[in-house]
């Protein structure tokens, strides 16, 4: 089975499962709102042909309108608190999960591929204007599972993400920053993040929701403060799970794993 994956920047992550294409979170444009781009602008063949989008959550890095409306007609699998604002909003394959347990029915995407939510706490800055259900997803084929962790802060029950997938956890998608120099609450520091990996015993590991969007002239002030997350991860993860294999990525890069 071909397995592998292409980093956007921030959280958008495209995943090609044997054909089948998914993509996380997906910011196509050139910046988001006051928010610069630091990286290129990804090139549409990069994400074309996407056929299911998962959305953690309706913050504006992670749920921009105008690059779900660039996704005509493929299903958005989100939390049931989100799909009502999105059809609204023009997003008419918006689909509502529930985060329940293990023995929850999956989504069936097709050809084996399936997917559910997992609990994400990032409830700390709710918006006035947007609903604030957030959540992270579970994918799982017959020959890989991922968890793409959505913005959350640590918890202990991440342990038991291998329970919610029926099996190890070959794949973690964490956020390890922001997009400014100071962590608001809700999210993972690299080292946070390095735990939450270790906790759920993950054999790869890939971190986002770095070195993309920054405040305008603010991309290098205070200097470096844009990479330094992912080398605090970097170190972290080779002291707290070492068994776990880093997929080192800059935005616009690709990995495939081990089928």
């Amino acid at each position: 089975m071909r397995i592998s994956l292409t980093w956007l920047g921030h959280s958008t992550v495209v995943l090609d499962l044997d054909g089948v294409r998914l993509i996380t979170d997906p910011l196509l444009s050139a910046h988001n709102g006051p928010l610069r781009r630091r990286t290129d602008l990804p090139h549409p063949e990069r994400w074309r042909g996407a056929e299911t989008v998962l959305i953690s959550h309706l913050h504006h890095d992670h749920a921009e309108l105008a690059s779900l409306r660039r996704l005509p007609g493929v299903p958005v699998l989100t939390g049931s608190g989100n799909v009502a604002w999105l059809r609204r909003h023009g997003i008419a394959g918006a689909v509502g999960l529930d985060d329940g347990p293990a023995d929850q029915p999956w989504h069936r995407v097709r050809d084996g591929v399936e997917v559910r939510l997992t609990r994400a706490d990032h409830h700390h800055r709710p918006m006035p204007h947007r609903p604030n259900d957030a959540h992270g997803h579970l994918v799982r084929t017959p020959a890989v599972t991922v968890w793409a962790a959505g913005d959350t802060s640590l918890y202990d029950e991440m342990a038991a993400i291998p329970d919610l997938l029926g099996r190890p956890l070959d794949l973690a998608i964490v956020p390890i920053s922001g997009w400014g120099p100071r962590l608001s609450g809700g999210h993972m520091d690299g080292a946070q993040a390095a735990e939450a990996v270790a906790l759920t015993g993950a054999r790869h590991a890939l971190a986002v929701h770095w070195g993309t969007l920054h405040v305008p002239f603010m991309s290098e002030r205070p200097q470096g403060w844009m990479d330094r997350p992912h080398q605090e991860f970097t170190k972290a993860l080779a002291r707290v799970a070492p068994d776990c294999a880093l997929l080192d990525l800059r935005p616009g890069e690709s990995a495939s794993l081990p089928s």
